[in-house]
């Protein structure tokens, strides 16, 4: 969609979708863990920060975060692509009790046994409001960080044509980290030893990125893809 400057774009543009393609058909991907929380463009023009959600309606709040961003863009205009989300201020015990494996009870079992595809359409169920629970600040709007993965706009440049991996590089260039303010990890393949690490901080999929893919906002795209993680 096209924007004469970044506000435009702001007010515009919706995050890029993931498309149907299976992970595995990505080529050259670059992975990495599906943040929880709600995916937003974040806006930092001189000293405003404007955050909206994927519907394009403002989030409110959040100061601490806006005050972080404005001083770390250091008087760029910037428009990234984020998420707003619990992960990286999470303490260890926190961590810990995601990495906790639980055992069923004898009773449950049993009623698992019994109800058969009745018990998995009632799990399945669940494991939906879970996600869509997961992708609200629901219980945690006070606790959370910004984790930018993409930058759509620099300056007075729209950068949607340059290829994925370069723009990850401008922005871990551009975004310097603070408590707050953090830039999500991407790695290649093979990323066996990550997963252990991902499952135990309650991540529960992976985002498979073309590395050389564009991206185009609102729209789906068959070089974005989302993988579940491997149980152990």
């Amino acid at each position: 969609m096209f924007a004469t400057d970044a506000g435009t774009a702001a007010d515009t543009w919706r995050p890029q979708q993931f498309g149907n393609r299976r992970a595995n058909d990505v080529e050259d991907p670059i992975i990495e863990p599906l943040w929880t929380g709600p995916r937003v463009l974040a806006l930092v023009d001189r000293d405003r920060v404007r955050m909206t959600d994927v519907d394009g309606i403002e989030v409110d709040g959040h100061d601490d975060i806006r005050d972080d961003l404005a001083q770390a863009a250091g008087g760029a205009t910037i428009l990234v692509e984020a998420y707003l989300t619990p992960e990286p201020i999470q303490t260890l015990s926190e961590v810990a009790k995601r990495d906790r494996p639980t055992v069923p009870q004898p009773g449950q079992v049993l009623t698992s046994m019994v109800l058969g595809q009745r018990g998995d359409r009632s799990e399945r169920l669940a494991s939906r409001k879970e996600e869509a629970k997961r992708h609200s600040l629901e219980g945690s709007a006070s606790d959370v960080a910004l984790v930018a993965v993409d930058l759509l706009w620099l300056d007075a440049d729209p950068l949607l044509d340059i290829p994925l991996l370069e723009r990850k590089r401008i922005l871990e260039s551009v975004l310097p980290e603070s408590n707050l303010i953090r830039v999500g990890i991407h790695v290649r393949p093979p990323i066996d030893a990550w997963l252990g690490s991902w499952r135990s901080f309650g991540f529960y999929k992976l985002a498979y990125k073309a590395a050389n893919s564009r991206y185009v906002p609102g729209a789906k795209n068959d070089h974005w893809a989302l993988a579940d993680i491997p149980r152990r």
